[in-house]
């Protein structure tokens, strides 16, 4: 509070507000937005587009993780392909899928599921690999069919890694569902950011990152409630 009355204070004889705005220009555009009847379609469609893309992402990683966390062989062979895939930034996969997909929904999901699947896949993999062989050559011997080896020994086994990736993949899904907008949209709160900043209007560039700001501590929020994984981390009965 102390800070944002001092920015206040400072603001235009002391800090230029055409760079640094102050509290008061981004409250005041902040209240322009949310009154403005468009705000909550912008926002509802970065929503649709993060939560789609962490589902099919963090959904896509867990099974891959097991998939190849389970086989040593799988994973050498998978291993150098994925690191390829993984390192090619964002920037340049954006314009391709909006090539191939046009600027609708779909490219932002696909683009935020890029982001969240590896972070996902990576951190499942070496959870994967941590549980025990004794644990899932028991099963086997009793006689667990796949389905059960994965879901009661392997999953449950490795759910710190998969939470911890899931957690951390959360905020990768806007960076991957804002990233599309910046590059070609024409609703989102991405597509706020970028116009603003093109108008070089700071208070709106710093109000829609508010909004995002918002966004990302309520979806963590439902994420860190648990209520989602909990089965994951109920013991192995």
């Amino acid at each position: 509070m102390v800070a944002l009355v001092a920015w206040q204070l400072l603001s235009g004889p002391v800090i230029d507000p055409f760079f640094f705005t102050s509290p008061a220009a981004i409250g005041a555009e902040l209240l322009r937005l949310i009154s403005s009847g468009a705000f909550t379609v912008h926002v509802w469609l970065t929503v649709q587009e993060t939560v789609l893309g962490y589902v099919v992402g963090a959904v896509a990683g867990v099974i891959a993780a097991i998939a190849f966390g389970l086989s040593r062989r799988a994973y050498s062979i998978a291993e150098p392909f994925v690191l390829v895939i993984y390192s090619i930034p964002s920037i340049a996969i954006a314009p391709l899928l909006i090539v191939w997909f046009g600027i609708g929904l779909l490219p932002k999901v696909l683009l935020a599921a890029y982001f969240v699947f590896f972070f996902v896949f990576m951190n499942g993999v070496t959870g994967v690999r941590s549980v025990s062989r004794g644990w899932i050559d028991m099963a086997r011997v009793m006689g667990a069919s796949r389905l059960q080896l994965a879901w009661k020994i392997v999953l449950r086994g490795a759910a710190p890694y998969i939470m911890a990736g899931l957690k951390a993949g959360m905020p990768l899904a806007v960076i991957g569902a804002i990233a599309g907008e910046f590059i070609a949209s024409q609703r989102g709160i991405g597509f706020l950011v970028s116009i603003a900043a093109a108008q070089y209007q700071t208070a709106g560039v710093f109000a829609a990152l508010i909004v995002l700001s918002a966004l990302v501590l309520l979806m963590h929020a439902v994420l860190n409630s648990g209520g989602l994984v909990r089965p994951l981390l109920r013991s192995r009965t």
